[in-house]
């Protein structure tokens, strides 16, 4: 039955990915499934090391979509995170061998891992949109224009290449390990890897030969220092410390210049930044599930449309949809995956690899948490949950830790409580609920065009802003330096004509924290309309203004018939490019 468990599982997972507005009625496959393993084994579901963060993680989901402005949004991906966390329940109670009447005996485990990169692949290889990513390597255009001319026209969800190369770069050092040495196992490993090379996903690429890379020296790392080192504690220390100087030269070259960045990269890097300006503003409780388009651009970006799906960063993703238990639920997964087992494990290393491919990649892009690949962003987990199938439970506590370990916990639940009691944390926490409470008061009504801009919105009265307000005060009565509350008061303030005091709060949220881009743009703005004209030009020479920023903020002071403020917008703007 535990088979009957995966397929039903499997087939949810299915349903879910291609139709996440399904809502909840998946679940009852999931549910018939497990109830089938527990009638025909006795047994509830079985205890496995990764319990405790997974669910933590499901409740910052549920908490996540909850919150989010976006409900529909919200709820779709929800349920794919929910078929994630099935998937993986069936997976790590499923036996790697199971034997059928007239069939034999079948290692599902192996059989579904073995084709998983496969499959993704061919689901690519016919719905990818050749022609759109022809110049991205020009070498293979003749081979994509070969592919476009006789892909067959199917409906459904297409798979970004960065996404499939993603999937695919994290899913094949599995189905390496799952398949038997034949013929049929280079056919599909064949494949997979053509898939991936076809996504043209450098970032993937890059991903799976460092991960494989870094494996390979660990091992042989470890082989060799054994010769020369007896104590295994300095064999670990040795291995770390070069770790660390190499990764701070790539970093030291980088930050100096020794060695130009892809634009990419410098992209990427720039869309951080500003992910972190926003993190910072819904630190505690994220800003929901798949919500981060509008709230980027409404409060860092300043446009009134969207303009980045994600973060392109898997772990400022999590922070940022379900909050800093979100970030920390992940940590501690992959903190317990590290973690060595009592007994060796067939999956061990592949799981490693494919985590680090994982964490690689979604440095720079983010297959397994930003699309619907979440469905299966527990697969390396599941595959060593269980001590039955050789994935061992942790070793036992020594007895000196296990005596400790209350003292230390008690010590870390009460530095916790300090740091939480502190007047600037109180500050930052009711900040974020009132940045929380704006956007949901203001993005589940905005739409554009039917508003021309959040200005509007914010002037009409349709919104209460009221509670978002108040906890911007208290926010400012607990730590009158906060530089969320000061900059969202300013915003609103400029957008209901009180200018006075949206300068105020824009200087002093320009005096706690200069380098976040919507305080500089805003501040520039507040000094532009009152003809300090200089001082205007000088902030938005700091900031890329390269989307018509101040081209919108000019059409709106003409709406409100404030013209002689729009031309002086127009003035500060010509002054800033010279």
């Amino acid at each position: 039955m535990a088979l009957v468990n995966l397929a039903a599982s499997g087939l949810a997972g299915v349903l879910w990915y291609l139709w996440p507005q399904l809502g909840p009625w998946p679940l009852l496959l999931v549910l018939a499934g497990q109830a089938s393993r527990v009638l025909s084994s006795g047994q509830w579901l079985p205890r496995t090391r990764f319990d405790a963060p997974l669910l933590l993680f499901f409740v910052t989901a549920l908490l996540a979509a909850t919150l989010a402005y976006n409900p529909t949004l919200a709820w779709a991906k929800f349920w794919v995170i929910v078929a994630g966390l099935a998937l993986y329940a069936a997976l790590a109670t499923t036996p790697e061998e199971v034997t059928l009447p007239r069939v034999g005996v079948i290692a599902p485990r192996r059989l579904l891992v073995g084709s998983l990169a496969s499959l993704v692949a061919l689901y690519f290889l016919l719905t990818n949109d050749w022609l759109r990513w022809q110049g991205k390597l020009s070498g293979l255009d003749p081979l994509l224009s070969w592919l476009a001319a006789w892909q067959p026209a199917l409906p459904g969800h297409r798979l970004h290449p960065n996404v499939a190369g993603g999937l695919i770069a994290a899913l094949l050092p599995l189905q390496a390990v799952a398949l038997p040495r034949n013929r049929a196992r280079l056919s599909l490993l064949a494949i997979s890897s053509a898939g991936l090379l076809l996504t043209l996903s450098r970032g993937a690429w890059m991903a799976l030969l460092i991960s494989v890379g870094v494996w390979w020296g660990w091992q042989h790392g470890r082989r060799w220092l054994a010769r020369r080192a007896a104590d295994r504690s300095t064999r670990t220390w040795l291995l770390a410390g070069l770790s660390m100087i190499l990764l701070a030269l790539l970093l030291m070259g980088a930050g100096r210049g020794w060695y130009p960045l892809p634009a990419a990269v410098s992209g990427r890097l720039l869309i951080w930044r500003h992910s972190l300006d926003l993190i910072g503003d819904y630190a505690f409780t994220g800003l929901g599930l798949d919500n981060f388009e509008m709230a980027y651009s409404s409060y860092v970006m300043l446009l009134h449309v969207g303009y980045q799906v994600h973060s392109h960063n898997i772990l400022l993703n999590v922070w940022l949809e379900q909050g800093l238990l979100g970030l920390a639920a992940f940590a501690w997964l992959v903190l317990a995956l590290l973690r060595r087992p009592a007994a060796p494990s067939f999956w061990r290393a592949a799981a490693l690899i494919a985590v680090g491919v994982i964490l690689l990649h979604g440095q720079v892009d983010d297959a397994f948490y930003g699309s619907r690949g979440v469905l299966i962003l527990f697969l390396p987990w599941a595959l060593v949950a269980s001590p039955a199938r050789g994935a061992a439970a942790p070793a036992r506590a020594s007895a000196g830790w296990a005596a400790a370990r209350p003292f230390v916990w008690a010590a870390v639940g009460l530095l916790a409580g300090v740091i939480l009691l502190l007047p600037g944390t109180r500050a930052r926490f009711q900040a974020n609920l009132g940045a929380l409470r704006q956007t949901q008061a203001e993005l589940a009504v905005y739409t554009w065009p039917q508003w021309p801009l959040q200005d509007e919105l914010r002037r009409s009265g349709a919104i209460n802003l009221a509670p978002a307000l108040a906890h911007f005060e208290a926010a400012l009565a607990l730590d009158a330096t906060n530089a969320t509350a000061n900059r969202r008061l300013g915003q609103i303030e400029l957008s209901l004509g009180q200018y006075e005091a949206a300068r105020r709060h824009l200087e002093a949220a320009y005096a706690s924290a200069p380098g976040q881009r919507a305080t500089v743009q805003l501040l520039g703005e507040s000094y532009a309309i009152d003809s300090q004209l200089d001082r205007a030009a000088g902030l938005w020479r700091t900031v890329d203004l390269s989307q018509g920023q101040i081209a919108l903020r000019t059409w709106w002071y003409d709406h409100i018939e404030e013209t002689g403020r729009a031309a002086l917008l127009g003035q500060a703007a010509n002054q800033s490019r010279r």
